[in-house]
């Protein structure tokens, strides 16, 4: 029997706005465990993800109206979600803005430039080890600028173009961002399996 296709976004988007609540709970089915697992990895407090849950579908429901006809619903939601997370992480005082987003990219990138790119690949490590602990580890010990392009790009499959609409960077911003996140991430996979790691961090 052939399965029925999904119905697309935009057409859910729509019935939503017209009323139908069916179609409003079929985007949140769509995309409440993506979207749970992004805001988890941010604050790594499962009643504090829920809450921010909360606040994404709370956002989508009153932005119904405003939102274009050609709006991507899947960039929009993750870059709300995002947007929460980082707000929560403020009022705790985890982190200051310049940490988030800001911050000289052309000196670190000179730092990184300088690391052999000699290691295993993730996916090498991953063959003996637990892949999800030494990933989620891994990605928690590099800098913000570089973690949102990795949780994007690695925990929810968005391309370059999406990650870029999300984070609101050009998509060679993206890119280079990512480029220079996998030494880094190689590195924290390294010493996670104990060995040593040829890159002790960032600030």
């Amino acid at each position: 029997m052939k399965e029925k296709p999904e119905t697309p976004d935009s057409v859910l988007v729509q019935q939503a706005l017209a009323g139908n609540q069916d179609s409003f709970e079929a985007l949140v089915s769509r995309y409440k465990q993506s979207l749970l697992g992004l805001i988890y990895r941010y604050l790594g407090e499962y009643h504090e993800a829920h809450d921010v849950l909360q606040q994404v579908w709370l956002q989508l429901y009153l932005s119904l109206a405003t939102l274009r006809p050609n709006t991507h619903i899947k960039p929009w939601l993750f870059t709300v979600a995002r947007s929460r997370s980082l707000d929560v992480l403020r009022r705790k005082r985890l982190l200051s803005f310049s940490e988030i987003e800001t911050g000289n990219e052309e000196d670190e990138a000179a730092s990184l430039d300088a690391i052999p790119d000699t290691s295993p690949t993730p996916e090498e490590l991953a063959e003996h080890r637990d892949l999800q602990q030494a990933i989620q580890s891994a990605i928690l010990a590099l800098p913000h600028t570089y973690r949102s392009v990795v949780l994007l790009y690695y925990g929810e499959q968005l391309n370059y173009s999406e990650i870029g609409r999300v984070l609101n960077v050009p998509c060679s911003t993206v890119k280079t961002r990512f480029h220079r996140a996998k030494p880094l991430l190689r590195a924290a996979l390294l010493k996670g399996a104990g060995s040593p790691a040829p890159f002790q961090g960032a600030r």
